[in-house]
């Protein structure tokens, strides 16, 4: 069959690319993206786009919503003979989204570049909740755990290499958990210092900030107003921060019947026929417009798609 059609946020990454090759005369404008992208990865860049946590422009330079003014810009891709995508950001974007929509930390207490790590979740005396790291693949996941817990009292210390210098901050900031994130891997662990040197205990739940149902996402305030939109949500507008956003309140919970949910979405696909598929990759699919719904009473989560027109 034909090479099925671009999916629609990697047709975005190249038209940004495109303008970054232009604007650093490039001699080559294309973007390869090998591997290609991993679930997690699109959907996670789609999520904080469509939340508004995200603002990418043209070229790939991206800020992140409720961020200080002394972080960032940041860009998507980095030069060579032709632009190369930045991986590891695509995850720390989607991790940063899971923490501020999911977990509901406001955004900024979701610190980027935090001390030795790629993310810092501030509880609100300014302590580290949570210590993020995020790599491209698992392998790298492992290689980095293995030399933080590796680490000796002397390296704690006086560390000199970046995963000596992890070692040494979960010493010293002493975290309530530790998050090592790659496309499709979520490790929690607590960590205990014993002799110097970092111990990671594997937890099952990663703990949630304290803003409610109806708070900003992204300053946490309850200065808020909302008016209803044409198609039934409620349009939002924070009178501390001015973040927008929107919710749904009419489509209750299945689990607890609460109307107070939360709606996002995203585009993706799916096999014609998931049996065929094992066998063959390149077996027939079609886009499907998923609604992610999240309840803020109990906060279940569930999805429901439709086959895309």
């Amino acid at each position: 069959m034909a090479e099925p059609p671009m999916p629609p946020i990697e047709g975005r990454l190249r038209h940004w690319a495109e303008e970054f090759a232009a604007r650093r005369d490039l001699p080559v404008a294309d973007l390869r993206i090998d591997p290609p992208l991993h679930r997690e990865e699109a959907e996670g860049l789609v999520l904080a786009l469509r939340s508004g946590l995200v603002m990418v422009e043209r070229a790939g330079v991206f800020r992140l919503a409720g961020a200080h003014a002394a972080k960032g810009p940041y860009n998507l891709f980095s030069t060579g003979p032709r632009p190369m995508l930045n991986r590891e950001y695509l995850i720390q974007i989607a991790t940063f989204a899971e923490l501020v929509v999911h977990h509901r930390w406001p955004a900024r207490q979701v610190v980027f570049e935090y001390d030795a790590f790629d993310l810092g979740v501030l509880d609100e005396g300014d302590r580290p909740a949570i210590l993020v790291e995020t790599k491209r693949d698992e392998a790298g996941l492992d290689v980095m755990l293995s030399r933080v817990t590796a680490a000796r009292e002397d390296e704690v210390l006086q560390p000199r290499t970046a995963d000596q210098r992890k070692a040494s901050a979960l010493v010293r900031l002493r975290p309530r958990r530790f998050l090592a994130v790659a496309p499709g891997v979520r490790r929690c662990f607590g960590s205990v210092v014993e002799d110097g040197r970092v111990r990671l205990i594997p937890r099952s739940e990663i703990p949630h900030g304290t803003r409610g149902d109806r708070d900003c996402p992204v300053c946490g305030g309850e200065d808020v107003t909302g008016s209803r939109l044409p198609d039934g949500r409620i349009a939002l507008l924070c009178g501390g921060c001015h973040y927008r956003w929107s919710r749904t309140p009419r489509h209750p919970c299945p689990r607890c019947g609460s109307g107070d949910v939360e709606e996002n979405g995203y585009r993706g696909w799916a096999f014609e026929d998931e049996e065929e598929a094992r066998d063959n990759p390149d077996a027939d699919w079609h886009y499907v417009d998923w609604r992610v719904f999240r309840c803020s009473r109990c906060h279940n989560e569930w999805r429901e798609g439709s086959r895309a027109g």
